[in-house]
């Protein structure tokens, strides 16, 4: 039957293949076009604000009547055609300069910076050679009107901005409209992953949280090291022995290689496989788990040197988290104490028993503290938790229940706004918690804990996290586990706020809050 199929299969994955080559060569020519009308438009741009906006100013004639003391003749802008030739020229040189910097080799989403970067730093090339030829070739007078284009050095820093804005802007446009048209499935890339450890749930994690970068994960394949299963919304689809027959099968279009050091020879047949397959892959090296941000590399005589970052957080580094959280709690407690208080008054007058609940909780390095809530259940919650426990619909050591009867009707209210989780701002500035960190979990927990999830641990606790900003309870424990020791193995400034500012959309949309 799988013989029968393989026609139809193989003509298939060629018509997809070549669908997407078809599309990788508009993309880069849609993007050479724009980005030519783009840098004469910014050129454009640039003579307008230099010769119609400022050069007749009265602002500008103000300022030069006031600090020199003469007011000059208005002045007529110089002929537009004398900019063609300043147009056609950024056009040719920057174009080039973006193609020798691979700018149209990387993909139009999920890496904006990384593109504006390379706009900014090849603009700033161009411009130095424009201004090398504006001193060798150009004569001194500014409006004479028989030089090669309008001699002005103050047009040439406005060419350099609009140049930088505008081409940043329209990338920043495109990814936004290519991310939006690969959620919808359209021009998907559809990636299978090879190996069931840490490594490959990572990166399906990753690939998974950014629907933008147009991956989608049909399933990975199991490397015999773990018991097999599915993880969480992740589909195993056989061994690494099966890798053929899933390419064929799932038509897929890149596999990535996530196999651990101690299976090279595994990993060079899977290489082997898909270079015979025509299809593409990536390859990801095991470095004893560690995140690839942290390597440092260098060569001695082409060489290679690798070096690992130390992850831990320095004196400034906790400084300016413990600044942000405090500044951002205390602020948080009084802009929003109108809105405490109502929800107070609500819980006070709809249901009996406390307001703020309190609970023991396992902070950093095992250490219990006190976490305070907004009571959102009945009093007998805890007692009625043994009853329920065959319902649970969370897996490992937690218990959820989407219709927990246990809440109060206010209390659903605020657990899905994530409302009662605001009295934790008293933790943070106690120096318990932080804003951003894995989840305390409650002692019971921790107790059945597997000695690599416990290295969850080994950071403050916080409000938000990394497994809160991607699903919640939508996701599996394991995979909320592996989040939050990615967070703490790559943490950075960068990810600190990256999630802090993630959390307010997380917060609106109430994914997976329940």
């Amino acid at each position: 039957m799988i013989s029968g199929a393989t026609g139809p299969i193989t003509k298939a994955i060629s018509r997809r293949r070549s669908n997407r080559r078809q599309w990788r060569i508009f993309e880069c020519i849609f993007m050479l076009i724009l980005d030519a009308i783009l840098i004469s438009a910014a050129v454009s741009l640039a003579y307008w604000v230099r010769f119609y906006l400022l050069l007749n100013s009265p602002v500008v004639r103000a300022l030069q009547h006031h600090l020199l003391g003469n007011t000059p003749k208005p002045l007529p802008p110089p002929d537009p055609q004398q900019l063609y030739p300043m147009a056609v020229s950024m056009v040719i040189g920057l174009i080039v300069i973006f193609a020798t910097r691979k700018l149209y080799y990387i993909r139009l989403t999920g890496s904006w910076f990384h593109q504006a970067w390379i706009i900014l730093n090849s603009t700033t090339i161009g411009i130095a050679l424009l201004i090398a030829y504006y001193f060798a070739f150009q004569n001194s007078n500014q409006l004479d009107q028989s030089t090669t284009f309008p001699n002005s050095r103050l047009l040439v820093p406005f060419v350099w901005v609009s140049v930088i804005v505008i081409l940043c802007l329209g990338r920043l446009i495109i990814s936004g409209v290519m991310g939006m048209l690969y959620r919808l499935g359209l021009g998907e890339t559809r990636v299978l992953v090879v190996g069931s450890g840490r490594l490959g749930k990572m990166i399906m994690q990753h690939i998974a949280a950014n629907p933008n970068l147009g991956f989608s994960i049909v399933g990975f394949l199991h490397d015999m090291n773990e018991p097999p299963s599915d993880f969480g919304r992740f589909k195993m689809l056989g061994t690494i022995d099966d890798l053929g027959l899933a390419i064929r099968s799932m038509q897929v279009d890149e596999v990535i290689i996530a196999l651990p050091s101690n299976m090279n020879q595994h990993a060079v047949r899977s290489v082997k496989m898909c270079e015979r397959l025509g299809t593409t892959f990536k390859l990801i090296p095991d470095l004893y788990e560690l995140s690839l941000s942290r390597i440092d590399m260098e060569t001695i005589e082409g060489i290679p040197l690798i070096g690992i970052r130390q992850v831990s957080l320095n004196t400034a580094q906790r400084i300016v988290t413990r600044v942000v959280d405090i500044t951002v709690a205390t602020a948080a407690l009084v802009l929003g104490s109108p809105l405490w208080l109502l929800i107070a008054l609500i819980i006070k007058v709809t249901s009996p028993g406390p307001i703020v609940f309190k609970q023991t909780r396992v902070g950093l390095n095992g250490q219990h503290f006190g976490i305070y809530k907004f009571r959102s259940m009945y009093q007998d919650a805890e007692q009625r938790k043994m009853q329920l426990q065959t319902q649970n619909e969370a897996q490992g050591p937690l218990f959820k229940m989407k219709s927990d009867p246990r809440r109060t009707p206010f209390g659903a209210f605020i657990r899905r706004t994530s409302l009662d989780e605001i009295p934790q701002i008293i933790n943070i500035i106690k120096g318990e918690m932080s804003l951003v960190g894995p989840r305390p979990p409650v002692p019971r927990e921790v107790a059945q804990y597997e000695e690599w999830q416990k290295g969850r641990l080994a950071i403050k606790p916080g409000l938000t996290g990394l497994w809160q900003v991607r699903g919640r309870s939508d996701i599996s424990f394991d995979e909320g586990v592996l989040m939050d020791l990615y967070y703490i193995e790559n943490w950075s400034l960068r990810l600190y706020f990256q999630i802090l500012l993630r959390t307010i959309p997380a917060v609106l949309f109430s994914r997976g809050a329940y």
